[in-house]
């Protein structure tokens, strides 16, 4: 019976400390909308994300994170799209300049759609404690007809002991977790 008891401590202190660390893993807001159905082996080119901060690469550090996260979602055929010279982003279909020449080039690489945004913050709050802040948005494209198929939306903030890296890392995760390839 003292096992029983000492196990149904322990079992409340896990809860309480994972109740506790989901607390205070900082704030945070997802928008999106329905994600199509994935396999394991549709191909998902990253295009350029746009970098609407301050900060120097946050678009690029975006898509390496994004690209990390497709794999680990399962989807086995992630690349990157050639990156044109000052172009800031396949974002907002309808107006970029770039994205013919973007669909194109994914329609002769067999590729079934292509991840684009952009990102709107990417840094540490000034003042005291410097939180790290980031806020993004992601569209996915279906290569053949050229219409976003999925969007989202997010933003975070952690604490002053957070790294931007780290935050960054799990709302991309979060953003992109309806993007996983069906079994």
């Amino acid at each position: 019976m003292n096992g029983f008891k000492s196990g149904m401590r322990l079992a409340s202190w896990c809860v309480a400390a994972v109740a506790s660390s989901l607390l205070f893993a900082g704030c945070g807001t997802l928008k999106q909308t329905a994600a199509p159905t994935l396999g394991a082996g549709d191909s998902v080119a990253i295009a350029s994300i746009a970098n609407y901060t301050e900060t120097p690469s946050a678009g690029r550090s975006a898509e390496a994170i994004a690209a990390s996260v497709l794999r680990a979602n399962g989807l086995k055929d992630v690349r990157f799209a050639p990156a044109e010279a000052g172009s800031n982003a396949l974002f907002d279909t309808a107006q970029s300049e770039g994205a013919d020449q973007k669909l194109e080039w994914a329609q002769s690489q067999q590729v079934r759609y292509i991840l684009t945004g952009a990102v709107e913050e990417w840094r540490y709050k000034t003042g005291v404690d410097g939180e790290p802040v980031v806020g993004l948005t992601l569209e996915l494209i279906d290569v053949q007809s050229g219409h976003v198929v999925w969007s989202a939306t997010g933003a975070r903030s952690g604490w002053s002991r957070s790294s931007l890296a780290s935050v960054a890392t799990s709302l991309i995760g979060h953003v992109l977790a309806p993007l996983a390839a069906s079994h």
